[in-house]
């Protein structure tokens, strides 16, 4: 009898399993998280608030990664704003999922907005980043302020050196007056880096370039003379002033090289304007949408009216 019980539990035992794994299945799948609007209500809102907190880090990464004065602390920045706007993406993906999986009308229509903003966004925000990082204004300021400052310096050296030879008590030649011309010129050239730097419109900065190739004429006009002067065709200190001039011009290409391409300025500009607005829009959508998910399901009991 009992062998006999034995055989029917493991006859029925394969079926046994079956059913329940079923019935389990199908309870899940009804109590579960798609068919639970309070629990799937929690998880939107907890993506959301998520969605917000890594916008608002990569809003400030961005910032200072504009804002920034070295490369390496641009690079930085700007790596941080990249890694928190991957963490709003990654929510947005998931909460579009369940969204599109409940196909609620409101909330449809404000994921697809903020999808749209998001998108203009994270272009712009690409752009602005790459901008930064190259800092060519600030390059071009340091090397002004170093490298061509320097080789001017030497000029100048190599020039006044020529003066006091050529200076006799209260008199002074025709090689005095064209190497006070020659380092006037050179001088002025120096002057302009710095406006043409901070320059934004092209035209302007094409007026400043123009002041520039002026006064470069001027220079090699007064080396010029002074190298056909007979007496200073082989002087050295003249020799070593051309030698530092040529070398403070090449810099200074470089410098107007860098300048024109003006990131520095153009992600400034970005960041403090047309980001900022596209930024405010995503933003006020995310508390829309957050607010409209919280708002379902926040029934409340009736209140008992107490008897007279």
């Amino acid at each position: 009898m009992e062998q006999k019980t034995e055989r029917r539990l493991y006859i029925y035992l394969p079926w046994v399993l079956t059913l329940v794994v079923l019935v389990a299945a199908t309870l899940y799948g009804y109590y579960g998280v798609s068919n639970n609007p309070y629990e799937t209500k929690f998880i939107k809102v907890d993506l959301l608030s998520t969605m917000r907190i890594h916008f608002l880090e990569a809003i400030e990464a961005e910032k200072n990664a504009v804002l920034a004065i070295t490369d390496e602390a641009s690079k930085g920045f700007a790596a941080q704003a990249r890694q928190a706007a991957d963490g709003v993406e990654s929510s947005r993906k998931e909460i579009e999922s369940i969204i599109y999986q409940e196909k609620l009308p409101q909330e449809t229509e404000m994921i697809n907005e903020f999808n749209s903003c998001w998108a203009h966004y994270r272009k712009l925000d690409e752009n602005i980043l790459d901008l930064a990082i190259q800092n060519t204004n600030l390059k071009a300021q340091k090397i002004s302020a170093t490298q061509c400052a320097q080789e001017l310096a030497r000029f100048e050296e190599n020039l006044n050196r020529l003066i006091r030879q050529n200076t006799h008590g209260s008199q002074c030649n025709e090689a005095v007056m064209l190497s006070y011309e020659a380092l006037t010129a050179g001088l002025k050239i120096l002057a302009l880096h710095k406006p043409h730097i901070e320059e934004a419109d092209d035209q302007e900065m094409d007026k400043i370039e123009q002041s520039i190739h002026s006064y470069d004429e001027t220079v090699r006009k007064a080396l010029g003379s002074l190298r056909s002067i007979a007496v200073h065709g082989e002087n050295e200190d003249l020799k070593h002033a051309e030698t530092a001039y040529e070398q403070f011009m090449n810099l200074t290409g470089e410098v107007l090289k860098l300048s024109r391409m003006n990131t520095n300025i153009k992600s400034a500009e970005l960041s403090l304007g047309k980001i900022r607005l596209i930024s405010s829009q995503c933003q006020e959508i995310l508390t829309r949408l957050h607010e409209t998910v919280q708002a379902l399901g926040d029934y409340t009991l009736p209140r008992l009216k107490k008897k007279e």
